[in-house]
């Protein structure tokens, strides 16, 4: 059999097992499609699978009798048997040391069980071989050779761990909690190092993890482990074996019912295992249980607290150390519901850490309360100070009401008594949020600190009118709502139309201000700052608009440069509207007009810059202006001189996040320069030097997002360096890697948006990319499945023809389904039928992604960089209809 024909049974096959049994039936006729000869070998597959499933699930008593024994001395290998150590569902397992005199190793050799070599098991002893073989991790066992016997029989070699069960590890040692949680959290990262190797253990139970008298937890047997494909279904081996070889215990309710198994199935395994490390005992009494009872046992019962479990088993002091965090992520670990429990393990450790940090689990949601009783707890010194501030505060709001409501005579008292309060209130709100805003986690809190601004300065609202202090607060509570909801390039939660919404109430009242006070310098100042963030926020809407609110933004700053012409603040916001205007330009074709404003932004800011080198605002903005004066170099075709340019911006970035390493927004801005210098060498055809840029930058967007997992900034940044170093890999024929980080990209951007519409057309780039590698790789039924998925959430998402960002998404997402019709079809099993199927498909996608461009272009909001694709796109629909077969012949059509 040839390796495409093989390669096409083994999908059919493993696709199949993923069908309920009375399915599968339809399932291969169809995707056989026609082929005779292959539904009759995928059938004997599946007769076979069956087979074997149930002469072990009928016979496992019998073949523990009959397994093999290895006499002691025998060699397998290079390796001489000294004991037996174990034995397993399908293998025994012996200590073994080498058989010659090169060096010294005692190793395990795991062989399989006589009466066990059926196809079925040894195909899947082969799958845990290969499994191992591919992971290399400080806590995985690792696998170090592997052969057949004499008597045909697989065996591998592997690490050979001396150490304890790590239960039995905590209690022999009698581990303190926050080193038993230590312990779980390296577990942790050896399981979720295998699931971003698309590997599910299924089986982790405490005799799977080895602690070493170094203290070093090692995870062992994969023997039942499942490798996970791009849409979520799964390539196995002997799914109902599998079922028979895990250990109900520490199996999740999906698990025992024979469900579909993903890495939340391991969420809960370990869940299990965390509530036996913290309570001494195992969460069911399953003692002397059939199977059966134990999958109903875990299926309906409610789980016990391990606080509770612990104060059961006499251990008050260990039950009140779980009360609260611990119960609650233990808990969380164990939904009876997938969806229920955290979304990853990487979610898991990070919520273990945080409790014992002393910081907010998100496990306990997001209570003002609950989040205020850890901070206190971490900061009892300066929240003492502060209480006395929040006492301060009450009270006079209460004086101030009791006075409000004496003698006329009083008035004025109270008035002057009103105002302080106010001031107190600002600056404990405000000047507590600036100091807050750029440290990472401070989202939500930022969130809840400037929606009591509001309320507070709401409720003065009717006062406001012909109070211009006041009128100020109001306007400026509202710029730090916007920025918390969906600041455009900043952490933020999301919702852009909030955040206009909230930046246009700010622009009304300093309209108003500046209407009854047009000298005033401050109300101006602040009016042109409005038009400025406006007109930032809009950026990817109407440009008439976006340019509008830029000149008015910089004719009141040039006004009062002339008028204060030693003001730095001024000049900066000056500096700051040159260089956005720059990039609206920019967008709109017009490099030339860009690279004016961003060199006038750059002489303010030198100027600047050389009266205070260490100024950090100064230094911020700089970095910005050399970032964009690269952008329009590049664009007018100077790839140098733009990466010079981008040079600068990344090393002044590089010197601030290294003096303020937990300024969450400087280590953003230091990804982005890592960005813009890998789009420049891979426009270059340096792909290389913008691989290695954008895994960079992929590195600080993980650690910003493990740092504040609510921030959806964060996700999107995440998803998009995902998808750029997928896509870079991908034209590198690297597609196996850019499977990977399309499967990743996809999951950042799946749910992670207030709008959860608006994001389908990110999820469905990267699963057409998926599909792109799919069927580069030859997995046809996977890339036509992800295909379909891809058209799914296209159709589904926002088409807005003014925005210029949505439209070119979309465009592109037609041109990689394109791609990946072209990839089917060009291979060489494909039948004419289908290839002239897939052919027509590309031309139509091809055809799709052409007319978005043109459009685009004759909207006048196609960007510079992409002025081109109408036309490459033209080219490549007219490379795809030259390819388009004839009419199929008579006999290919099924007529007479």
């Amino acid at each position: 059999m040839s390796t495409e024909r093989w390669q096409q049974l083994e999908d059919v096959f493993h696709a199949a097992l993923d069908r309920a049994p009375a399915d599968r039936e339809a399932f291969v006729a169809a995707a056989c499609r026609g082929d005779a000869g292959l539904r009759q070998e995928v059938e004997g597959l599946l007769r076979a699978h069956e087979q074997a499933s149930r002469f072990v699930a009928q016979a496992a008593v019998d073949l523990e009798r009959v397994a093999a024994t290895v006499p002691v001395e025998r060699q397998i290998g290079a390796y001489r048997i000294v004991r037996e150590l174990g034995r397993g569902g399908m293998g025994t397992v012996y200590l073994g040391e080498r058989a010659d005199s090169q060096f010294q190793m005692r190793v395990g050799v795991k062989v399989i069980k006589r009466g066990m070599d059926t196809d079925a098991v040894l195909q899947r002893f082969r799958h845990e071989r290969q499994i191992l073989a591919g992971l290399e991790h400080p806590n995985i066992a690792r696998l170090l050779d592997g052969g057949t016997t004499g008597e045909g029989v697989p065996y591998f070699v592997m690490e050979y761990v001396d150490g304890q069960p790590i239960d039995e590890y905590c209690r022999a040692h009698r581990l303190p909690i926050d080193d038993r949680l230590d312990l779980f959290r390296q577990v942790c990262a050896a399981v979720a190092y295998a699931h971003q190797n698309l590997v599910v253990h299924r089986d982790i139970k405490p005799s799977n993890i080895l602690v070493t008298s170094e203290g070093v937890p090692k995870l062992l047997d994969f023997g039942i482990a499942k490798l996970l494909d791009a849409e979520g279904g799964d390539v196995t081996v002997a799914t109902e074996f599998g079922r028979q070889a895990m250990t109900p215990q520490y199996a999740s309710p999906e698990q025992l019912r024979g469900d579909r198994v993903t890495t939340i199935s391991d969420v809960y395994a370990l869940g299990v295992l965390l509530y036996e490390l913290l309570a001494d005992a195992h969460p069911y009494d399953t003692t002397d249980k059939s199977p059966d009872e134990i999958t109903h046992i875990v299926a309906h019962t409610e789980v016990v607290k391990p606080s509770a479990m612990a104060a059961r088993g006499g251990n008050q002091g260990a039950s009140r150390r779980l009360r609260g965090d611990l119960d609650t992520i233990v808990i969380t670990a164990m939904r009876k519901d997938p969806a229920e429990r955290y979304a990853s393990v990487a979610l898991f450790a990070e919520d273990v850490r945080r409790h014992i940090e002393g910081l907010p689990v998100v496990a306990r949601g997001d209570s003002w309360t609950y989040r205020t009783g850890r901070f206190v707890r971490r900061r009892k010194l300066g929240v003492a100070a502060a209480a006395a501030i929040v006492i301060t505060l009450v009270g006079g709001i209460i004086a101030t009401s009791w006075q409000a409501r004496i003698a006329r005579a009083e008035r004025a008292r109270a008035e002057r008594r009103f105002n302080d309060v106010r001031k107190l209130a600002n600056s404990v709100l405000f000047d507590y949020h600036d100091a807050i805003e750029a440290l990472p986690g401070a989202t939500p809190v930022r969130e809840r600190l400037v929606r009591d601004a509001l309320a507070y300065l709401d409720s003065l609202a009717a006062e406001a009118s012909g109070d211009p202090a006041l009128q100020r607060e109001l306007a400026a509570a509202y710029d730090r709502v916007g920025a918390v909801l969906g600041k455009l390039y900043a952490a933020n939660l999301g919702n852009a139309k909030g955040a206009l919404e909230s930046y246009q109430k700010a622009l009304r009242i300093r309209e108003e201000l500046v209407s009854a006070d047009p000298e005033n310098p401050q109300n101006r100042r602040e009016l042109a700052d409005s038009h400025r963030q406006i007109g930032w926020q809009l950026i990817d809407s109407d440009i008439d608009v976006v340019r509008e609110h830029f000149r008015q933004a910089i004719s009141i700053y040039g006004q009062l440069v002339r008028e204060h012409p030693d003001d730095p603040a001024i000049r900066t916001a000056l500096a700051r509207a040159h260089n956005q205007l720059g990039g609206v330009l920019e967008d709109l074709g017009d490099p030339s007009g860009a690279l004016e404003n961003e060199r006038l932004a750059m002489t303010l800011l030198e100027e600047l810059h050389a009266a205070s080198p260490g100024d950090v605002a100064i230094r911020r903005s700089l970095s910005i202006t050399y970032e964009y004066i690269a952008r329009a170099l590049f664009l007018s075709g100077g790839v140098a001189a733009a990466l010079e340019n981008n040079r600068k911006s990344l090393d002044l970035r590089a010197a601030l996040a290294s003096e303020d390493p937990t300024n969450a927004t400087l280590r953003r801005m230091l990804a982005i320069s890592y960005q813009n210098d890998g789009d420049f060498r891979d426009r270059a055809g340096d792909s290389a030097g913008a691989l290695a840029s954008f895994r960079r930058k992929l590195a600080i967007d993980e650690a910003l997002l493990a740092a504040e997992p609510a921030n959806m900034q964060a996700h999107g940044d995440l998803g998009y360096s995902l998808q750029r170093v997928a896509d870079i890999l991908a034209a590198r024929g690297v597609h196996a890697e850019a499977l990977v980080h399309y499967r990743r990209a996809a999951e950042e951007y799946q749910g992670r948006q207030t709008d959860e519409k608006a994001a389908n057309l990110r999820v469905a780039m990267s699963l057409a990319g998926g599909a792109r590698a799919q069927a580069s790789l030859g997995n046809r039924i996977a890339a036509l499945h992800a295909v379909g998925r891809a058209e799914t959430m296209t159709a589904d998402a926002p088409d807005d023809p003014a925005n210029s960002a949505q439209r070119g998404t979309r465009a592109e997402v037609y041109e990689y389904l394109a791609e990946a019709y072209v990839a089917l079809a060009t291979r060489r099993d494909s039948r004419p039928a289908d290839a002239r199927a897939e052919w027509i498909a590309a031309c139509d996608m091809f055809q799709r992604s052409h007319d978005i461009w043109e459009d685009m272009r004759r909207r006048r909001i196609l960007t510079v960089i992409d002025a081109d694709k109408p036309d490459k796109l033209a080219l490549a629909l007219g490379r795809c209809r030259g390819m388009l077969p004839g009419e199929p012949r008579k006999s290919e059509r099924g007529g007479p």
